[in-house]
């Protein structure tokens, strides 16, 4: 007894053991040699000088923003956010493909313990010269159990590349976050620009087709031409045109944003309805190093867990070289017409490939070839994952000059088209004047519209390249 009992308590312990030895690979370098500041903020000559003249500021003590949606005060797109994180589809798959991976863990890892299995049955009849001739009746009732020592790392290896798969899935999903967030505020942001646009033109229009009735009075009057009037017509008539076209563009944005959220288009656009100044975005923002972008980047910890499960996939590759050595028992009750019966059995089983003409060897390099294609996806993941931040920062840093030089046309613009009215009402100027001075206008307004839309999608995709929003 005392030796069964101390069996029983070895077998527990190597179980445990092995399951203790299932955790993926550590955390796996890239290669990559990543510089201490961004190209497109600060020089190599001195990369900790920060250039007072820019809006962004690179700071190795930044974190990543995990809620920046805030930072834009606004409480449409704060509403909006939180619809799609409830309900968008993209998301949801996402979030399944996590279950089912973790539920494909859980397979891989049942295979380090030992599995039981029951079965009963009962028949009566008679079998001939076997049964005397007589009717009997046999039932029966076993219990078997089977269990493969994993000496050489196959099951485990298999069970720490489910994990990594697991947590690569995990980490992909937090990358469908940040893109769904990110596609959410510029959808958000493209229909405030149109919305802008819209109101701006409609405006202009309203001025032109004032032009166009005193140009049709001073016609009456005998100080116009015809040609005066159908050019100003002309004007109203073009400006009219570009209605239809933006409201296109806002409509589609407005559908974009339902299905974002995960429904319909036309059901959530109660939401939009009102008219929305955008707030001022900050004077100055910090940005995080390019090592800590990295680090909370899901999209390259989801690169670095492939790679590490094709780490696992090639030891387990390696293990089929070595024996399958398993365990059974068996222990059954047999009860027949007269007699009754307790057999049981224990074993131990031994298979050794000899001779599979390189089958395991092949497979072996396929692992090998499948590791390699992982770590070069990781550091491909690395590159891009720079480059789209450096792109971001470009993005910002040179609309916010563009921004400025717009928003000065639009004030000299205005004021030309002021001067432009009061001297042809006066009769100091020509008709064309004026009408040269409203298109100017109206295009300096739309490039503003435009140019302040793209501050803020530009400043969306530097909180995306950095990573940010992955976090529930």
């Amino acid at each position: 007894m005392r030796n069964t009992k101390t069996s029983i308590a070895s077998t527990l312990l190597s179980t445990f053991l092995l399951a203790a030895c299932t955790t993926p690979v550590d955390r796996q370098d890239s290669g990559i040699a990543v510089q201490p500041f961004w190209a497109r903020l600060t020089s190599p000559a001195s990369p900790a000088t920060e250039n007072r003249d820019l809006p962004l500021a690179a700071s190795a003590n930044a974190q990543v923003e995990n809620d920046w949606w805030k930072h834009f005060g606004d409480e449409t797109l704060n509403a909006l956010i939180t619809e799609a994180l409830a309900n968008n589809k993209s998301l949801q798959v996402a979030k399944a493909r996590v279950e089912e991976a973790r539920a494909s863990r859980s397979v891989a890892r049942s295979r380090l313990f030992p599995e039981v299995v029951g079965s009963a049955g009962a028949t009566r009849g008679d079998s001939g010269a076997i049964s005397n001739d007589r009717t009997i009746g046999i039932a029966e009732a076993n219990i078997e159990a089977s269990w493969e020592l994993d000496l050489f790392g196959r099951n485990q290896a298999r069970t720490a590349e489910a994990t990594a798969i697991l947590q690569s899935e995990e980490a992909s999903a937090q990358a469908v976050r940040i893109g769904l967030l990110a596609e959410v505020a510029r959808n958000y942001f493209d229909m405030r620009n149109f919305e802008r646009q819209i109101v701006l033109t409609q405006q202009n229009l309203a001025t032109q087709q004032r032009t166009l009735e005193l140009t049709q009075a001073q016609l009456r009057g005998g100080l116009a031409s015809d040609f005066d009037v159908q050019r100003a017509g002309a004007q109203v008539s073009t400006t009219e045109a570009l209605i239809p076209v933006l409201q296109v563009s806002y409509d589609s944005a407005v559908n974009s944003l339902n299905i974002l959220l995960g429904y319909p288009p036309g059901s959530k656009d109660s939401l939009l309805q009102t008219p929305q100044t955008l707030n001022p975005l900050d004077q100055r923002i910090l940005i995080a190093a390019p090592a800590t972008v990295l680090a909370t980047r899901p999209d390259v910890r989801a690169a670095e867990r492939r790679f590490a499960a094709s780490i696992s996939a090639k030891a387990a590759a390696r293990a089929d070289l070595f024996p399958n050595i398993s365990l059974t028992a068996f222990f059954g009750l047999q009860g027949a017409t007269g007699l009754s019966a307790t057999p049981w059995g224990v074993g131990a089983n031994l298979v050794q490939p000899i001779l599979n003409f390189g089958r395991i060897e092949s497979q072996i390099d396929a692992a090998d070839a499948r590791q390699r294609q992982s770590f070069l996806n990781y550091q491909q993941t690395v590159l891009e994952a720079l480059g789209n931040m450096e792109d971001a920062l470009s993005g910002y840093v040179r609309e916010t000059t563009r921004n400025a030089s717009v928003s000065a046309a639009v004030t000299q613009d205005r004021r030309a088209a002021d001067l432009a009215r009061q001297q042809y009402t006066n009769g100091f100027t020509s008709l064309l004047d004026v009408l040269v001075a409203d298109r100017d206008l109206l295009q300096a307004e739309a490039n503003q519209a435009a140019s302040d839309a793209n501050l803020r999608k530009n400043l969306v995709a530097i909180y995306a390249a950095a990573g940010g929003g992955w976090e529930d």
